[in-house]
């Protein structure tokens, strides 16, 4: 990821102030130093222990905390795949179709797939996934570490949203870019693919959401939750959930 995409520590600030989190109370929480939050916030690059421990405390997965900050995600925190050539919009079509009560199911066979011990770095690493410094590229890089590709993301926006954020995946670069504004409708867009609660989201990027925003499509969450639980998978196996997928929605 681009070095010092936005600050960490006053992306930190702007989600503390939204949640009304004290200073003192978040390292307590997180069992960190308080000393080393406050240098935190006032610019010093966080270290990844302290990222690690965040994570759970602020609600975030830890490999989108480190680009958050702007540092590579640890070979641990990353997909399993580097540069996958079988796309998860497949199975997010197929879960968008599928009758209710065969959601779970779904997710349960994504998550009783074995866990295949990484061989280096995996996620999505493109030559033209290098962007500008700003929130559009944040945004571009916390897909990137769900193994989404440009059109895969924008296949997920048309998904989360209903159908209302209909972008080509050269416009999903843009916003990577900055060419492209990260609009509220956008952002929480995004926050539906992301799984990330879209005033959180805002609060980052500090976008104030519109009150009258349209809602995401009432199978946002498991969207955001397929295309997570899938970082862990491999081609085969991703492949084998495809197949799952097109029986559990019967085509």
């Amino acid at each position: 990821m681009t070095e010092g995409v936005l600050e960490f520590g006053a992306l930190l600030e702007r989600l503390m102030h939204h949640r009304t989190l004290g200073a003192a109370a978040l390292p307590a929480a997180a069992g960190a130093d308080p000393e080393e939050l406050q240098a935190v916030l006032a610019g010093r690059p966080p270290t990844g222990r302290l990222l690690r421990d965040l994570g759970p405390v602020l609600g975030l997965h830890a490999a989108d905390l480190f680009v958050l900050a702007g540092q590579p995600v640890p070979d641990d925190l990353t997909p399993v795949t580097r540069n996958p050539n079988w796309s998860v919009s497949r199975v997010v079509y197929n879960m968008m179709v599928m009758p209710a009560e065969m959601r779970r199911p779904l997710l349960d066979a994504i998550r009783a797939q074995p866990v295949v011990r990484r061989k280096g770095r995996g996620g999505i690493d493109r030559p033209y996934h290098r962007y500008e410094p700003g929130f559009g590229a944040v945004l571009l890089q916390l897909t990137h570490s769900r193994n989404l590709t440009w059109m895969c993301t924008a296949r997920a926006l048309y998904a989360v949203t209903g159908g209302r954020i209909y972008l080509s995946a050269s416009t999903i670069g843009g916003v990577g870019d900055g060419t492209v504004d990260a609009t509220p409708e956008l952002v929480a867009g995004f926050a539906g693919v992301l799984g990330i609660p879209a005033p959180d989201l805002a609060a980052l990027g500090g976008i104030r959401l519109p009150d009258d925003l349209p809602p995401l499509h009432s199978r946002a969450a498991y969207v955001a939750a397929v295309i997570w639980e899938a970082r862990r998978l491999t081609t085969a196996q991703l492949q084998e959930v495809y197949r799952t997928s097109h029986h559990l929605a019967d085509r």
